[in-house]
């Protein structure tokens, strides 16, 4: 036992002292590497709104389907679209000869440095927002972001890739679900599915409720049919235990006003919602099974 306790002293010595044998062997071996990039990808930056924004596409590898793919686009696209564009190319990888399904995967992101890279809570919390009154100019600009999308980044997709139009999904999380419901809102016939994943229907003391109510109001008997996802991580629920942040989370009330939000939907005219809680997430873990979900939604699957 001492020998081997020695051993262990050694090695853990020789591993902290700088310039050690084994660390500029590591140091050496990773210098100059490129950086990891995801086969069957390709990103352009357009800038419109007052944001340069990052558009990332990924096509499964064959030949498309004589209808096309389906698209999924994929909101926070810096975050989401990594992940669920290697498991929608993942699904291919037992050959030819096992026949799945496909969907183009399609990220919108912002072309951004250092400690936006990954998540702008500038541009994210203008673009996903809805126009609520007195909101001032960094907030409440889904409309136009929704216009860029539909109006100039889905033509670009289609330039690109044969897709099949009648199977186009948006997920969003958080502030990107509170937009996927503002989407479903004021223009129910945009996509075919739409998913909103913890939605942050909080925000500006509930806004998204008269959106719905509007859209109800609208909504035909003879309505063409489409899909609704809400999730929530199932901590979500749980009064956090740091009391500043739990403060918060009483005064926002979100788990309440979703489920008065989905009680008011169950009733509208060929829509087809449906949710689901992850055991064990919370709001941030939440996002990668609810795009899960979202991809398994776009290719046709049960979600």
């Amino acid at each position: 036992m001492r020998g081997t306790l020695s051993r262990r002293t050694a090695l853990g010595a020789a591993l902290a002292l700088p310039g050690c044998a084994l660390r500029p062997a590591w140091s050496n071996a990773w210098e100059g590497a490129p950086p990891v990039s995801l086969p069957g990808t390709r990103q352009i930056d357009i800038a419109a709104g007052g944001h340069t924004h990052r558009i990332m596409l990924a096509v499964p590898p064959g030949l498309p389907p004589e209808q096309g793919w389906p698209v999924l686009y994929l909101l926070d696209g810096n975050l989401s679209f990594p992940p669920i564009a290697q498991l929608m190319r993942n699904r291919f990888a037992r050959g030819p000869g096992v026949p799945v399904q496909g969907a183009v995967v399609v990220g919108m992101g912002y072309a951004e440095d250092g400690e936006k890279r990954v998540l702008d809570l500038d541009a994210r919390a203008y673009d996903y927002t809805p126009p609520a009154p007195g909101r001032g100019q960094r907030e409440g600009g889904a409309d136009a972001f929704l216009q860029f999308l539909l109006g100039s980044v889905r033509p670009l997709v289609e330039s690109a890739v044969r897709v099949d139009r009648t199977r186009q999904t948006l997920f969003g999380h958080s502030y990107g679900g509170l937009c996927a419901l503002h989407a479903l809102f004021t223009r129910p016939d945009g996509f075919q599915n739409y998913v909103a994943a913890s939605p942050s229907v909080w925000w500006c003391n509930g806004f998204i409720a008269q959106e719905q109510t509007r859209f109800l109001a609208d909504r035909r008997a003879d309505a063409p049919a489409v899909r609704l996802l809400v999730s929530l991580g199932e901590r979500e629920a749980e009064p956090p235990a740091d009391p500043a942040r739990a403060a918060i989370a009483r005064e926002r009330r979100n788990p309440e006003r979703l489920r008065a939000l989905l009680d008011g939907l169950r009733a509208a005219p060929g829509l087809d919602l449906r949710f689901t809680t992850f055991p064990g997430a919370d709001h941030g873990s939440a996002m990668l099974p609810a795009a899960q979900q979202a991809l398994a939604l776009a290719v046709g699957e049960r979600a």
